[in-house]
């Protein structure tokens, strides 16, 4: 059975259904956020002076206690398919797990919150924990080029949110940036969902017949993306040889 790791992942209590059917199987390694403080995040906000980040806050908390997408029941059965953990990375920290381990990894919207040292040596550790034909799935905000929204406000989600909290968004993507760390960690990238210089909007998902996936080991995985929440973004995959 292929070994696949869900990187930075949010709770599944937040994920559609179509999202657990395919994440919450045997095989599937979570290494993700721990469960929401609601309370505690108002309050932060608040604090900060990020009145309008406090208030969503306290309407999706509302929202989620009056319509679960799951019972309780439901939940402790899908945790209790894989595997999950709380994870938090940095320079010079080693993913806990054997070389050439995995035949998948997908990270959404989490390279934003790392700076560019954390970055490139997050995917470099990808790189390690791969194995050959194995695809890195790289979902992250396309920042400066998207044209189906505006551009992301600089000091995403606002200039009072510390540059150390875990909301903030350190570091900026683009498709060409975000393909040249792929290639610093001696991965192949290809783009999936991107928009390029010219304001182009690309959704290309791969087959197992397109160039450079021929030997892919999870063809049916990358030939879809109904495991991402936030769609559309900015997709780059990055293949070990």
């Amino acid at each position: 059975m292929n070994q696949r790791l869900h990187i930075a992942a949010s709770r599944f209590e937040r994920l559609s259904r179509e999202a657990t059917s395919i994440l919450c199987q045997p095989g599937w390694i979570h290494l993700g956020e721990p469960p929401i403080d609601w309370v505690g995040e108002i309050r932060e906000q608040f604090a900060f002076g990020h009145w309008w980040g406090g208030i969503r806050l306290w309407l999706a908390s509302m929202y989620r206690r009056n319509f679960p997408r799951y019972s309780r029941e439901e939940l402790a059965t899908l945790y209790a398919r894989c595997e999950f953990r709380e994870f938090f990375f940095q320079v010079g920290d080693r993913l806990p797990f054997d070389d050439g381990t995995f035949s998948l990894i997908v990270s959404e919207h989490f390279f934003e919150h790392l700076d560019l040292g954390e970055a490139i040596a997050l995917m470099r550790e990808f790189h390690r924990v791969l194995k050959p034909g194995g695809i890195v799935r790289t979902s992250v905000p396309d920042a400066d080029l998207r044209t189906y929204a505006r551009p992301e406000p600089a000091g995403y989600p606002s200039s009072k949110v510390p540059w150390t909290h875990h909301q903030k968004h350190r570091s900026r993507w683009n498709v060409k940036s975000l393909s040249e760390i792929v290639r610093l960690a001696q991965l192949t990238p290809m783009p999936v969902m991107y928009c390029n210089a010219e304001g182009e909007f690309f959704d290309e998902l791969p087959t197992k017949d397109t160039e450079g996936y021929q030997h892919c080991l999870e063809p049916e995985l990358v030939a879809t993306t109904k495991y991402l929440r936030r769609l559309p973004s900015l997709i780059v995959d990055g293949l070990k040889t």
